[in-house]
């Protein structure tokens, strides 16, 4: 799998056995949504996989990315890509389940620009986790959840503080951005 833009444009990203990536059509589209939104900015990718949403942010000129997955293989490959594309100064890992990284995040201070959320379709996940994380505080004013879900899964439109700016279908997939309002309750555009 290739990185699409930016300064790692062209380079390779290797995909852990049973891990199902992002497709390229739509990983596409939402980084030609998010550019300008991207450039220094702090980046979770709760559920890492191969870490091609945050390693792409990066390559984009996000100042770090934090990567969250439960399986060490996925954490391990994205060690190595941050190791050979020379990025380590600005990768974080955690081997933790999503929702216990969210409150841990919480009880640190932790607070991110943009959250990629991309769990496994067709369980419910993504709806389980935006509850999670309306709960607990993680995402700074006009911050950005972008999520990506089977078309056809459940999902929550309405999440307390945040406005649902986008919702597109591409074939199959789902692909949700809210934006964290401020005070005024509006939210600005990407």
């Amino acid at each position: 799998m290739k990185i699409l833009k930016g300064s790692l444009k062209g380079r390779n990203l290797a995909c852990p056995e049973g891990v199902r990536p992002v497709q390229v059509s739509v990983r596409k589209a939402c980084f030609d949504m998010l550019a300008g939104a991207i450039y220094g900015k702090k980046v979770l990718d709760l559920f890492a996989g191969s870490g091609s949403l945050g390693v792409e942010a990066i390559s984009l000129g996000a100042r770090e990315a934090h990567f969250v997955d439960t399986k060490g293989q996925c954490l391990k490959t994205i060690r190595k890509a941050s190791v050979l594309f020379n990025i380590e100064d600005k990768v974080k890992l955690y081997r933790k389940e999503a929702a216990d990284a969210v409150k841990d995040f919480k009880a640190y201070k932790e607070a991110f620009d943009i959250v990629f959320l991309d769990p496994p379709y067709y369980a419910g996940i993504l709806r389980k986790i935006l509850q999670t994380i309306e709960g607990y505080d993680i995402v700074t004013p006009f911050g950005y959840l972008i999520g990506f879900c089977y078309s056809k899964d459940d999902f929550i439109r309405e999440i307390k503080g945040f406005s649902l700016i986008v919702e597109k279908r591409y074939g199959q997939t789902l692909m949700l951005i809210y934006q964290k309002n401020e005070a005024s309750g509006l939210p600005r555009d990407i």
